[in-house]
């Protein structure tokens, strides 16, 4: 047999092997972690995924992956994405869902784990203490262009935050900061303004400290000091009216309205403007 032909025929069992060859891909990593209430108490026979908690809250996923053609994925020239989303479910309880998201977690190596660590599930028809959740805390806050509808979120927020339910609910606060991120649409912020962070400090004595931070658009200067960012800080005085009302009194600024609290979490706050 010719050289040129043992060549051809290297080739071709190669091509071959490509073609039947696999390449293992994750879809879900292993997930371990612990449902509780806000009451800090463990989630028992909670649903999560395929399996079910135990006596302590506890819950554990296995890894899964597939498996796709060496010649396709030699293609594509990059792992896949990775999107897992599983159900979190329990009867007397708003359900839920853990998501992750990674753009290339696909390639990740067998073995992958990941520690969820702690899922907190709200009870249906929960009733929160609103001054104990807000005092002695600091709140991020997001608000639309009129002040109609406010997005808070705690300052621990992001540790948090793992389930599907409080990311889509960042993804509206954070629409309403940013006016040019690639996740946002412009034109949330007023026109000149391109970021804008404001933080609410409620107090014990039911006033509250007011910081806010804009950013301006190139060629636009703050009306305040004629400088591309400037920051505002002032005070103001809070109170809960009929549980679900919450007054902020404040000289000058929009936000000095009444607001009917429409969503409660323990870390996130949604309050609408009462028409007056």
């Amino acid at each position: 047999m010719t050289s040129k032909k043992i060549r051809l025929n290297i080739a071709s069992i190669l091509f071959i092997l490509s073609l039947t060859s696999c390449v293992s891909r994750l879809a879900r990593p292993e997930i371990r972690g612990i449902v509780m209430d806000y009451s800090r108490n463990p989630v028992v026979n909670c649903k999560v995924g395929e399996t079910i908690t135990a006596e302590d809250g506890s819950f554990s996923l296995p890894e899964r992956r597939y498996h796709k053609f060496l010649l396709s994925e030699m293609f594509i020239m990059e792992a896949p994405p990775l999107m897992v989303m599983e159900r979190i479910e329990k009867e007397g309880f708003e359900s839920d869902d853990i998501y992750m998201f990674n753009r290339y977690g696909g390639g990740s190596s067998k073995g992958t784990k990941h520690n969820i660590d702690t899922l907190f599930l709200k009870r249906v028809n929960q009733q929160f203490d609103i001054p104990a959740l807000l005092k002695k805390k600091t709140w991020n806050t997001a608000l639309t262009k009129n002040a109609d509808t406010l997005y808070l979120i705690r300052s621990d927020f992001n540790s948090r935050c793992k389930t599907r339910k409080c990311q889509t609910f960042y993804d509206k606060y954070y629409e309403l900061t940013d006016n040019h991120s690639l996740n946002t649409s412009q034109g949330n912020l007023p026109e000149a303004i391109s970021r804008r962070s404001i933080n609410l400090a409620f107090k014990a004595d039911q006033t509250f400290d007011y910081k806010q931070v804009q950013n301006y658009r190139n060629g636009h200067k703050s009306v305040l000091n004629n400088k591309e960012v400037d920051s505002l800080e002032t005070s103001g005085k809070w109170k809960i009216k009929d549980h679900h009302i919450l007054q902020l009194d404040l000289q000058t600024l929009s936000i000095a309205n009444q607001y009917r609290l429409t969503e409660i979490e323990d870390y996130q706050l949604m309050l609408i403007k009462i028409p007056r």
